[in-house]
């Protein structure tokens, strides 16, 4: 395959999504990306999500066994694939047409970026659209710390060296682990926003965000709090020239979480928000 054509890992991490899965698995067959590698990293479903999973043959590689949660299945699932440019896409969401080939062209166009994201439409549980994720915006480091996660996962693509750079994904983070990866890379490399559509977000009340309630913002909160005290003297690359430069806090971690609480509601409900933690435990 070409070097422009870099091999896309993509894993859907899952448990007990039969309801769903199989959407969210044609959306990626559908791409018109011609180099993916495709995993299911299954946590042991008992729902008949690995019938579905049996029915596409070779189509789609996939593994079933116990594992510590979403976190630890999306590291797994690094470690069994060997793409260049990485991402996850969670069993109730979806891609739309192009995205991968869309988001590997902004990589590529962008070769010091680690990461891009994109902009996403909501759906309810059925599949309907409901409306955009309003709450995307450019990116902007002060704010992504300072004010919300704006970046939706199911359109995010990233860098494999730069993962692993920055230690994956915390398997101690059961609500936030994508903001915290954002942050992370972050910090150390470019970030591309595509102001592109690339995912369809499934939001209905089991979702992980929609009843994490107090727990999780605690847990963004507390995660925020940690990268503010542990990087605050970092070095983050200047989006224009590519050379460090120094991010200085300026905001108190209590008005985060402030924030938090106002544009929760906002945010996290359609037709004004967008997901921060996606759903993958029920």
């Amino acid at each position: 395959m070409s070097s422009n054509q870099p091999l896309v890992s993509i894993i859907t991490p899952s448990l007990n999504q039969a309801a769903f899965i199989e959407a969210a698995i044609e959306s990626v067959l559908a791409q018109d990306y011609p180099n993916i590698e495709y995993l299911v990293v299954d946590g042991g479903s008992t729902d008949g999500t690995l019938d579905i999973l049996r029915r596409y043959g070779e189509r789609v590689r996939w593994i079933s066994e116990p594992d510590a949660g979403q976190s630890d299945a999306i590291n797994k699932g690094v470690r069994l694939t060997q793409g260049e440019i990485l991402a996850w896409m969670n069993a109730d969401d979806q891609y739309a047409p192009q995205a991968v080939s869309r988001a590997i062209a902004e990589l590529q166009a962008h070769p010091q970026a680690a990461l891009v994201y994109g902009h996403a439409e909501f759906t309810d549980q059925a599949g309907r659209v409901i409306a955009p994720c309003v709450r995307v915006e450019p990116f902007d480091l002060y704010r992504l710390l300072n004010s919300l996660d704006y970046i939706v996962q199911p359109t995010t693509f990233f860098r494999r060296d730069a993962f692993l750079a920055v230690g994956g994904l915390d398997a101690s983070l059961r609500y936030c682990l994508d903001y915290d990866l954002w942050i992370k890379l972050a910090l150390r490399y470019q970030v591309r926003y595509l102001p592109e559509q690339l995912a369809r977000v499934r939001v209905y009340p089991a979702t992980k965000t929609a009843s994490g309630g107090l727990e999780r913002l605690n847990e963004i909160e507390r995660m925020v709090r940690r990268c503010r005290q542990e990087r605050l003297h970092a070095p983050q690359l200047d989006e224009e020239s590519g050379h460090p430069r120094r991010f200085v806090r300026r905001q108190a971690g209590h008005r985060h979480l402030q924030h938090l609480l106002r544009a929760d509601s906002v945010q996290r409900a359609p037709p004004a928000g967008g997901r921060a933690g996606q759903a993958r435990r029920v």
